[in-house]
């Protein structure tokens, strides 16, 4: 294969070269590893690179395809881990200067069912510090550049995975959504970001799993890769009671003719969710995905009716979070700390106990509110985020325009589509669905009920099949 073939091959044409010796893990994980040495001083995808360890995992990868040894579903393909799930005997930052040393004894359960199934972790990718921003940037490691244009972000808080996938850096990225983390950086580099129903994927470091609305993100190229990423990671798991209950996702198989029932759905297209403007060349490109939808002989429509935005209950729960754990000792190490998260801290500190339930309520609200359209409508369109992306050195706090017109604040403004659907728990994709004048990807994002993971994948699939993007590389 062709380097260019290799690097941008998807995980699962590279599971079944593997298994029939058509090609090694080895090479394969010497491609990505010499990949990510090669872009790391132009787009800084990642914070550790562990290329002994990565190839002495594809070596052992090699050696039991040799010996005829049962191999699981990702066996040999290199993949790569966001700097906050732990990741045992490799360090864990959170894009920090206060756990530049942090060393995890155990795996997450994510990362484990990765290592069970054969994977080989290439590395740890950047993320703000502890993933507090929709931009890649942090004290540690500096800035994580946009692969379609250097100059741009990312976007946050998975930017580095993003990177690594978009740029062939390693298939499929392991990663987080708390309030846009995987499918803004999706979005805006042009690859599939999966958020989960809350659960599927379990959770095993959130400290309040009660209440938690953190979910693991998947990053791939393809909806295929994503969903077999998803049958690995997905299950019951004793440390995540949202997870109970919940066998395997079996998304892969879900996806086999994926357009089968797709004609008869319901769709609802809302161009606005709390938001008031929307880039003019995203709802271009939005709105002619969704001529493919009609084609397939979906119904859908447009709806218009107001929402509310869900940022502001989000900042509280979010920042409230974040002063948990810092705000005690905030005096102490804020000179450390990048300078938007530290305002988090003290915004975070200053809720009462009131504010806080109040906004807990209102989650409640917003739920209510997302399960009634559902009732409807058997699937929910949107944009992924309202802008194509920031320059790469924005500020966490700066106020961002749209159509050259002032749009306010960042997080309400661009991501309003997203940090809903974390509050709610529903299932939600980003896809790339075109571009624009510039040549920077869109993204479309669907949206399904509640444990429809499987329908929201078909969907997507479907429309990946209607029109490929996976072809379309940055470099």
């Amino acid at each position: 294969m062709a380097d260019h073939d290799l690097l941008f091959c998807s995980a699962l044409e590279l599971r079944e070269r593997i298994r029939t010796r058509r090609i090694s893990s080895a090479v394969v994980t010497q491609g990505v590893l010499h990949r990510i040495e090669q872009t790391q001083p132009t787009l800084n995808a990642f914070i550790t690179i562990d290329r002994e360890g990565a190839m002495q995992a594809a070596r052992a990868a090699d050696a039991a395809v040799e010996r005829g040894d049962a191999l699981g579903a990702l066996h040999g393909v290199p993949v790569s881990i966001k700097d906050i799930i732990n990741t045992a005997g490799m360090r864990t930052t959170w894009g920090s200067r206060l756990m530049a040393d942090n060393v995890p004894d155990a795996d997450a359960v994510a990362v484990e069912r990765l290592r069970c199934a054969g994977a080989v972790i290439v590395g740890k990718t950047t993320t703000p510090e502890f993933a507090h921003k929709l931009l890649t940037d942090s004290p540690l490691f500096g800035t994580t550049r946009n692969p379609w244009n250097t100059a741009l972000t990312p976007g946050g808080s998975s930017g580095g995975s993003a990177v690594a996938v978009a740029a062939g850096m390693g298939p499929i990225s392991l990663a987080t959504d708390a309030g846009a983390s995987t499918r803004l950086p999706a979005a805006l580099t042009g690859i599939v970001g999966l958020k989960p129903t809350l659960g599927v994927i379990p959770h095993s470091q959130v400290p309040d799993a009660f209440n938690n609305f953190i979910h693991l993100g998947l990053m791939a190229r393809t909806v295929a890769d994503a969903a077999l990423m998803l049958d690995v990671v997905s299950g019951a798991h004793r440390a995540d009671p949202h997870s109970m209950g919940r066998g395997p996702a079996n998304a892969l198989a879900a996806l086999q003719g994926p357009t089968e029932g797709i004609n008869l759905l319901k769709i609802a297209w809302r161009p606005l969710v709390g938001n008031r403007m929307l880039d003019t060349e995203v709802r271009r490109c939005c709105e002619a995905a969704l001529v493919a939808f009609r084609e397939f002989g979906c119904t859908v429509e447009q709806r218009d009716e107001p929402v509310a935005n869900a940022g502001p209950a989000w900042r509280v729960l979010q920042q409230s979070n974040w002063a948990a754990r810092f705000h005690g000792r905030l005096e102490d190490v804020a000179a450390q700390l990048d300078t938007s998260f530290v305002e988090g801290i003290r915004a975070g500190g200053a809720y009462s106990g009131h504010e806080l339930l109040q906004a807990t309520y209102k989650r409640t609200q917003y739920f209510r509110a997302v399960q009634d359209w559902f009732e409807a409508y058997d699937l929910v369109l949107t944009p992924t985020c309202s802008r194509p992306p920031l320059p790469a050195e924005a500020g966490a706090l700066d106020r961002i325009t749209i159509n050259g017109e002032d749009a306010g604040d960042m997080r309400e403004s661009w991501v309003p589509y997203l940090n809903l659907f974390d509050l709610t728990g529903h299932p939600a994709v980003s896809v790339p669905c075109g571009f624009t004048s510039s040549g920077l990807p869109v993204g479309l994002q669907i949206v399904g009920r509640w444990h429809e993971d499987a329908l929201v994948l078909r969907a997507a699939a479907a429309f990946e099949a209607a029109r490929p993007w996976a072809h379309h590389t940055p470099r």
